[in-house]
């Protein structure tokens, strides 16, 4: 199926941007992010926006589907320390949005309870746990849906009812959370169904929210060994990952800051 975002890209010109490995990323903080998020929703243009971490970079080094995906987002968070240090270096001012942080910061936002927040992703456990939350937070006028997809593969595409159910719920977001590259090719390949709505790729943000998982104290954030707290957290499921993104980021580092 071909991408919209790689025949029409969705960046916003607005916002100043640089490049890791050939991703570009948007030179925001939490704030600014948060801003841009509810300018982009006032538009009504649709589009899509993702949280990108190291994982997501190389990932994007042999998969240059994944790559132009992330190109085409309307914004990209710098989602990770190793992508915060890389826009230091290049002297951008930049600092990092976490998918979890900014899911969270706008669920706290009074202008949240103003929308439609639809779930998509994650265990019936933690994501139900989501939605009860923000209920609280949001009220239930706020709350359009949800709904957990089966483990399956990354370019699967979603059964047309429950595409048809949740255009039928008027989202006016829709946080999907999911693993990267699942997330960034269900919003490629789904966006155009939803074309005055913005969908965020938030990852394991679900978790986090719900209160399913910790994440690691700030001060292992800053330093930049969230991966390993978590690794420690679940290390089947994690270690064949990070064993190609360590090692994967460390020569993408290397290479941006012998180029800058």
């Amino acid at each position: 199926m071909a991408d919209p975002q790689c025949s029409s890209k969705q960046t916003n010109r607005q916002l100043l941007s640089y490049t890791v490995g050939g991703v570009q990323i948007s030179a925001v903080n939490c704030q600014q992010a948060i801003d841009e998020f509810f300018r982009f929703l006032s538009e009504g243009a649709g589009g899509f926006i993702t949280a990108t971490s190291a994982h997501g970079i190389v990932e994007s080094q042999s998969d240059m589907r994944l790559r132009c995906i992330i190109n085409g987002a309307r914004m990209t968070l710098p989602d990770g320390m190793p992508i915060l240090w890389i826009g230091r270096l290049k002297s951008v001012p930049v600092n990092r949005v976490s998918g979890t942080e900014f899911f969270d910061s706008v669920m706290h936002d009074l202008r949240a309870s103003r929308i439609r927040h639809y779930f998509y992703g994650g265990q019936p456990e933690s994501t139900s746990r989501v939605v009860a939350r923000a209920t609280e937070l949001l009220g239930q006028g706020a709350i359009a849906g949800w709904h957990c997809p089966p483990l399956r593969a990354a370019e699967v595409l979603e059964d047309d009812s429950i595409i048809a159910d949740i255009v039928a719920a008027r989202p006016d977001v829709i946080w999907i959370g999911l693993s990267t590259p699942k997330q960034e090719y269900w919003m490629a390949n789904h966006m155009t169904k939803f074309p005055r709505s913005i969908l965020v790729g938030i990852g394991a943000a679900f978790d986090f929210f719900a209160g399913v998982q910790s994440r690691a104290p700030r001060t292992i954030q800053r330093f930049g060994f969230e991966w390993l707290f978590r690794l420690i957290q679940e290390p089947r499921r994690l270690w064949p990952r990070y064993r190609r993104v360590v090692p994967g980021m460390l020569k993408i580092l290397i290479v941006e800051a012998i180029r800058r």
